[in-house]
C-alpha cells in the first residue's frame, strides 16, 4: 500500500510550501532579501525566517501577517490572499502554540440552602409604635394650611397690582453685538491618522521620524509638528483617514501604488480648506 502522510503534518506542509514560494516568487524577480528588508524596514531575520518557515524567530502571528503583507506587496503579489493563505497554514500548524482555551461557563459554586432558625423579634423601636394614622392626619392638615396662606397671599398681590397705575415702558431693547467667530489657532499642526485598512506607515514631524510600522485596523493616532509632517511612505494609502488641525484631507486613490514624500504643512491645510489640496505624490 503506499505510505500516507503522517496525521498532524498537514499544517507543517502548508507552512513549509508557504515559505517556499515566497522564496521563489522573489528569486524569480531577482529581488534580494536585503533590498526587501531596506524598503518595508522589517529585520532581514525575520524575512529570512519566514522564508524558511522558522515559526520560533518570527513574532507573534499578528505582526507576521504584517509582514507576509509587505513582502508580498513589493515583489508584486496579491498582499491579501498571501495573508490568507498564511493565516490557513498556521491556524493548522501543530508547531504554533494555540492560546490557552478558558472554560466558556464556569462551575457556579453550589448555594447553602439549609434551613436557618427564625429571626429573634424583640421590642420595636419607639417610632414603630406611633400610631401612622396619626401621622397621616397631620400632613395632611398642614398641607391644607399651606395652601390656605398661599390663597390669602395671591389676592392681596393681586389687589395691590390693580390699584397701581400703569406704567409705560420707553426704553428699546439693546441688541448685543455680533462677536465675531475666533480664527482657527494653527501655530502647531495636529495630525489624526485613522486606520481603516493596515497599511505601513513612514512618518516625520518636523523631520523626525515618529512611526515606521505597519498600523493595524481600528488604530488612532494623533501627531503634533511645529512645522510640517512628511509620510516618507504609506504603504495602502486608501487604508488611512487623514485630518489636519480638523480639516478632514480627501481619501487617497485605490490605484494599488506607494504613496512617498508626501507634505502637510500649513499651505496645503489653507488649500484643504479651501477644497483645493496638492495631487498625491505616489511612486
Amino acid at each position: 500500500m503506499p505510505d500516507q502522510e503522517p496525521q498532524g503534518q498537514g499544517g507543517a506542509s502548508e507552512l513549509a510550501s508557504f515559505g517556499e514560494e515566497l522564496r521563489r516568487e522573489r528569486e524569480i524577480r531577482g529581488i534580494s532579501l536585503k533590498e526587501i528588508a531596506d524598503a518595508t524596514k522589517i529585520s532581514k531575520r525575520f524575512l529570512d525566517a519566514l522564508e524558511r518557515n522558522d515559526h520560533r524567530t518570527l513574532p507573534a502571528p499578528v505582526f507576521t501577517r504584517g509582514f507576509v503583507r509587505e513582502y508580498s506587496r513589493y515583489v508584486g503579489l496579491n498582499a491579501e490572499e498571501m495573508v490568507n493563505r498564511y493565516n490557513f497554514a498556521s491556524a493548522t500548524d501543530d508547531r504554533i502554540e494555540k492560546p490557552p482555551q478558558v472554560e466558556k461557563y464556569p462551575q457556579t459554586p453550589p448555594r447553602d440552602i439549609s434551613p436557618k432558625p427564625p429571626r429573634k423579634r424583640g421590642i420595636p423601636p419607639a417610632y414603630a409604635r406611633v400610631n401612622r394614622n396619626l401621622i397621616a392626619t397631620a400632613f395632611i392638615a398642614a398641607a391644607l394650611a399651606a395652601v390656605a396662606w398661599w390663597a390669602v397671599q395671591h389676592r392681596r398681590f393681586g389687589e395691590e397690582v390693580a390699584a397701581e397705575p400703569a406704567v409705560v415702558s420707553t426704553s428699546t431693547a439693546t441688541v448685543p453685538p455680533l462677536v465675531p467667530k475666533p480664527a482657527a489657532d494653527d501655530s502647531t499642526l495636529h495630525l489624526a491618522v485613522e486606520v481603516v485598512d493596515a497599511s505601513w506607515v513612514e512618518l516625520e514631524a518636523d523631520g523626525k521620524t515618529v512611526i515606521s510600522t505597519t498600523m493595524e485596523k481600528g488604530e488612532r493616532r494623533t501627531f503634533e509638528a511645529t512645522e510640517a509632517f512628511r509620510f516618507r511612505k504609506i504603504g495602502n494609502p486608501p487604508g488611512l483617514k487623514l485630518t489636519l488641525n480638523g480639516a478632514v484631507i480627501p481619501p487617497f486613490e485605490d490605484d494599488g501604488k506607494t504613496i512617498r514624500n508626501r507634505v502637510f504643512d500649513r499651505q496645503e491645510l489653507e488649500k484643504i480648506r479651501a477644497g483645493t489640496p496638492n495631487p498625491q505624490t505616489q511612486s
